[in-house]
């Protein structure tokens, strides 16, 4: 809803890794949420819940400046009990943090995604660490759940964007109302994207009269 003019300043330094997170996200995978200005941020702490449970693996946050305006880090670093990002930085092995988060993400969520996010990345337009780790995450399962008013979602400014998010194979949940859809129904969503199909045994040729 927000864009990112009149923000606040960068809230505080980068969250700082530690060896045992580094290391989980390494070798299981990490969820990388993205939030950005949109009312439904305030949310992000049940869909956080709601990830937890419904998938393996670490999480990280990355909020826009925008999202600030709606949930503070610290709410959501205690509610979700995972790193909280805002600014680029050097990340573990001396990388861009960018490319890191990108190293490790095994899916990438944003929620919510405001119009003025989606313009952005829809036209390759890296101007902070969310877009820039977004447009990094080129072959990851990517889940985008806009929040807006209806006839902001329905504009062809929009719409035009959001085909051009799904050309290059993102996953849209459409909002419902004017706002995101539940948070259970998100991280369904989000894990159903990366599901692995179970493996069918292979059928066992029938035996016949001419093989005994």
């Amino acid at each position: 809803m927000f864009d990112d003019i009149g923000a606040p300043p960068p809230y505080g330094p980068t969250e700082t890794f530690t060896e045992a997170f580094t290391e989980t996200a390494s070798r299981d995978g990490l969820t990388l949420v993205i939030g950005t200005g949109s009312v439904a941020a305030v949310n992000i702490g049940g869909l956080l819940h709601e990830l937890s449970s419904a998938l393996p693996g670490p999480t990280a946050v990355v909020l826009t400046d925008a999202a600030r305006r709606f949930v503070t880090p610290a709410a959501v670093r205690h509610l979700g009990r995972c790193p909280v990002l805002t600014r680029e930085t050097t990340g573990p092995g001396l990388r861009p943090l960018h490319v890191w988060l990108t190293d490790v993400a095994r899916r990438v969520l944003v929620y919510p995604a405001s119009a003025g996010f989606l313009g952005r990345v829809a036209n390759g337009l890296a101007t902070d660490l969310a877009s820039t780790a977004y447009l990094c995450a080129t072959g990851i399962p990517t889940l985008v759940v806009p929040s807006m008013h209806p006839r902001m979602w329905n504009g062809e400014p929009v719409r035009r964007n959001i085909r051009r998010l799904r050309s290059a194979g993102v996953q849209v949940l459409p909002p419902r109302d004017g706002t995101a859809p539940p948070v259970a129904e998100v991280a369904a969503a989000l894990a159903a994207l990366t599901a692995v199909p179970p493996q069918t045994p292979p059928s066992r040729p029938q035996r016949t009269e001419h093989s005994r």
